[in-house]
């Protein structure tokens, strides 16, 4: 990272005039990252994260790579960061074909510029990661938002965030990674040592903001019979708050009853302006109910937990929690998307024994046995002979968090190495000049079906310089993007040994104790009639 010739104070005021001062810990997480260091910043949600990672690109000058799941996030920011005059690209939403030409294109060596990527486009996307060592100079730093999604002991584990140290690896060499910036509202002992060790940080690299709870909520627990009662209950409070923004966490999918679909159908009829939100609804349903959200013509969206990470809308009034987040920690991150804003807002969370049960079984389905291990490693890692493979983690790992999350642990004990990221198909590409033309010959020459992975076998060629060699020649128009190309992970394989299996069934078993233990702590917190803000005190100071 080059040196800021600014102090933080006068960039803020040269890029945010309007903005009196820093809050909280900005102050303290922007002068570590003025020094070229990398840190684990934890504040509450609405008080300003993203400024820590946009400050120092538009005082210093360089490129910030933010890494975030959130589309609608993504492009907000990206928007206002355009308003100020940087230069920006959000990929997320964007067809393959589209985003590859977009990166193409992306002027690297302008500045300030910020460019906005998904974990799964990291995860696969090679040419993205070509163009960073490229460019690596031009870097000034990674943010890494939503980091609770990194580990495997939460309740939002995101498999494809564990592809991202390997990705700096690759992209800047395992000792000259940029400033990395892991930002999320809060972490428990476990999933913050998770954090540390994938990203070689240590306990003092790790800023908390003084004060985690915000003092405009008005929080309560409330204990109801059935859910019968429990849906009066919600019609109650809807009726209450009729014309404000809530948002209402089913976190079940297609429940015929109370998921978010039936739910919303059955508000619909009620006259509340509402609707649905959960990963299985197409991008368009999503993007349709974030925007009408946003702009008040829904009021109320019943949502997994899917909805409302990193969203940033101000004026939301009201969360409600129809059947139980799994741990006071999720309770905090979810029930803090309202008043953002700073003016008054709620929290409502309706309890009854039996959503309880259902949250359990949610939980215990995450364990795995030692035949279910062996069943990932023979059906989609071990599956032939081959030395070299490739996998596309979105096709065989789609809805399968749990298989996912092992192909990741297979990874760090060794068993399984990647190699190359890259399309997996050759007819993805047309030769546009004598360069391209070899190239592609030569590989088509090795298949008979166009896969690009058989055809370095086959060749036996280094995977990482051949997709390299592919993508120069992209870059210098010798190859023609012709469709939208897939993205594979090509790896290397040894055996997976039965004592690894074990150590894994152990880990993942242990996992899932401790997330129940945290569900019964927090259940008991309930039953017990404990006021939530005294609750949030207490777990912000046990961790």
């Amino acid at each position: 990272m080059t040196s800021i010739a600014q102090t933080p104070e006068d960039a803020l005021r040269t890029w945010f005039p309007s903005t009196p001062g820093f809050r909280d810990r900005q102050r303290d997480a922007l002068e570590r990252i003025w020094n070229g260091r990398s840190i684990l910043l934890l504040m509450p949600t609405g008080v300003g994260k993203s400024i820590v990672y946009q400050l120092p690109v538009l005082a210093g000058g360089g490129i910030g790579v933010i890494i975030s799941p959130l589309i609608a996030l993504m492009q907000q920011q990206a928007q206002i960061l355009s308003d100020l005059g940087a230069i920006t690209l959000s990929l997320s939403g964007r067809d393959a074909k589209d985003a590859q030409e977009a990166l193409r294109d992306f002027p690297w060596s302008r500045e300030p510029a910020f460019l906005f990527v998904s974990p799964e486009r990291v995860e696969t996307d090679g040419y993205l990661e070509h163009l960073l060592r490229k460019n690596k100079r031009f870097i000034t730093l990674v943010a890494v938002d939503e980091a609770h999604c990194i580990s495997q002991w939460g309740h939002d584990f995101r498999p494809p965030y564990k592809a991202i140290p390997n990705f700096l690896d690759r992209a800047f060499g395992n000792s000259s990674w940029p400033p990395v910036v892991c930002l999320t509202a809060t972490l428990n002992r476990n999933s913050q040592a998770e954090i540390l060790a994938d990203f070689r940080l240590d306990s003092s690299d790790v800023i908390r903001s003084h004060s985690m709870l915000r003092t405009n909520l008005d929080l309560s627990f409330r204990i109801i019979e059935s859910n019968e009662e429990k849906l009066q209950a919600l019609e109650n409070v809807l009726d209450q708050y009729r014309g404000q923004k809530i948002i209402v966490y089913t976190h079940l999918k297609q429940n015929k009853k109370w998921g978010t679909r039936a739910l919303s159908a059955h508000f619909l009829q009620r006259g509340i302006r509402c609707a649905p939100f959960d990963a299985d609804l197409a991008m368009t349903d999503k993007d349709k109910t974030l925007e009408d959200f946003s702009i008040g013509s829904v009021d109320v969206v019943f949502a997994t937990g899917a909805f409302g990470m990193g969203v940033d809308i101000s004026d939301i009034r009201g969360v409600i929690h129809f059947l139980i987040p799994e741990s006071l920690e999720q309770y905090y991150q979810e029930v803090g998307r309202a008043g953002r804003d700073g003016a008054p807002a709620f929290g409502i969370l309706l309890y009854t024994r039996t959503n309880a049960k259902v949250r359990r079984d949610l939980i215990r389905v995450a364990g795995r046995s030692r035949e279910q291990v062996w069943d990932v490693w023979n059906n989609d890692v071990a599956n032939g002979k081959a030395s070299l493979r490739s996998i596309s983690p979105w096709l065989s790992f789609q809805s399968k968090d749990a298989e996912y999350a092992i192909f990741y642990a297979f990874q760090r004990v060794g068993a399984l190495n990647i190699v190359a990221r890259g399309p997996g198909r050759l007819n993805s590409f047309e030769p546009r000049g004598p360069g391209g033309t070899e190239f592609l010959l030569r590989l088509n020459a090795a298949t008979r079906i166009g896969n690009v992975t058989a055809a370095i076998r086959k060749l036996g060629l280094n995977p990482s310089d051949t997709m390299d060699q592919l993508f120069s020649l992209y870059d210098k128009g010798e190859i023609k993007l012709v469709r939208s190309p897939d993205k594979t992970l090509l790896f290397t394989t040894r055996e997976l040994r039965d004592q690894e299996v074990e150590d894994l069934v152990k880990v993942i078993s242990e996992m899932v104790d401790e997330r129940l233990r945290g569900f019964d702590g927090f259940v008991a917190l309930i039953e017990a009639g404990t006021d939530p803000s005294a609750a949030l005190d207490a777990w912000f100071g046990a961790n």
